[in-house]
């Protein structure tokens, strides 16, 4: 395989499906600029290829996770803007951050609407899956707890900042939370969709026989 190819395939497929949560025609104007900004900066679609790497592995295919990818870049994304925020920094990708281009009250309103698309978009992947209740609550769990981690991980690095005695321990426990919940959410959303469009399959091709 091809490592290289299949991650540009997958980040092309997760690139149409942000265009569709986050529409260059949003509207107000600003809105759709500065929530677009840091995506249109580039980025390399880690997270949610991850996403689909994991639902493949499974037995699922690429496309029944694709909503659920582009929420995880979404929500990686809101982060960075409000991490911009709160550590004062002025450019991120080889570009001027939000907060610099629009102001702080645009750049937060700009992070919040892309959180809520991050549920929007997991929402209708799990509706159109037809996950049941508790594959839809797990799916869910899994993106609230990496959000809140994050804010965990945020949180601890802004209190390390004064500090010239911070620990491997704490850390660690920092960046798992402010990196690693996320690539955790990743693999394992991708799993759960991959499995259920995989037991989906299965139960079909029994009812055909």
């Amino acid at each position: 395989m091809d490592v290289l190819k299949y991650l540009e395939e997958r980040a092309r497929m997760v690139e149409r499906e942000i265009d569709r949560w986050v529409p260059r025609e949003l509207e107000p104007e600003v809105l759709a600029r500065a929530t677009r900004h840091m995506i249109e900066a580039g980025g390399k679609r880690l997270r949610p290829c991850l996403v689909l790497t994991a639902c493949e592995a499974v037995g699922g295919k690429a496309e029944d996770a694709l909503e659920t990818a582009a929420a995880l870049e979404l929500l990686h994304n809101f982060t960075l803007i409000h991490d911009d925020i709160m550590d004062r920094d002025e450019f991120r990708r080889n570009v001027k951050t939000v907060h610099v281009l629009w102001g702080e009250p645009v750049a937060i309103i700009a992070g919040d609407a892309l959180f809520a698309k991050v549920f929007e978009a997991a929402a209708a992947n799990a509706k159109r899956l037809g996950l049941d209740g508790a594959r839809a609550v797990e799916l869910f769990d899994t993106l609230s707890r990496a959000s809140f981690e994050i804010c965990q991980g945020q949180a601890l690095d802004m209190l390390f900042e004064g500090r010239a005695d911070v620990t491997e321990t704490e850390y660690m426990r920092m960046v798992s939370g402010k990196t690693g919940a996320l690539l955790e959410a990743s693999a394992k959303v991708g799993a759960l969709l991959g499995r259920e469009s995989q037991s989906k399959s299965a139960r079909s091709q029994n009812t055909d026989d």
